[in-house]
């Protein structure tokens, strides 16, 4: 059985996807460790830009979602209505 899985794709806006990344990878990271992922990594491709992050459990999966860093992250977004994908699984 794999981990619990969490995808965060966003796409360029008004600004680049990566611009996003610069602005929010740090804080991002480090509420990944915080809530003791397992593993977590970043893929661009022409449109933007995705974090994939694994941990041990759905619950701490959660959790890393309610983060207010988390939240922040996600709110600015370059195109929030049309720009941003979350999936997640096990």
């Amino acid at each position: 059985m794999s981990d619990p899985w969490l995808s965060i794709e966003v796409l360029d806006g008004e600004v680049p996807a990566s611009d996003w990344r610069r602005t929010y990878s740090d804080a991002l990271r480090k509420a990944a460790i915080t809530d003791r992922a397992v593993r977590w990594s970043w893929r661009t491709h022409e449109r933007g830009v995705v974090f994939e992050i694994a941990f041990t459990t759905e619950a701490i999966r959660d959790e890393f979602c309610d983060q207010p860093s988390v939240r922040t992250a996600l709110g600015a977004v370059p195109d929030p209505r049309h720009g941003i994908t979350i999936a997640s699984g096990s």
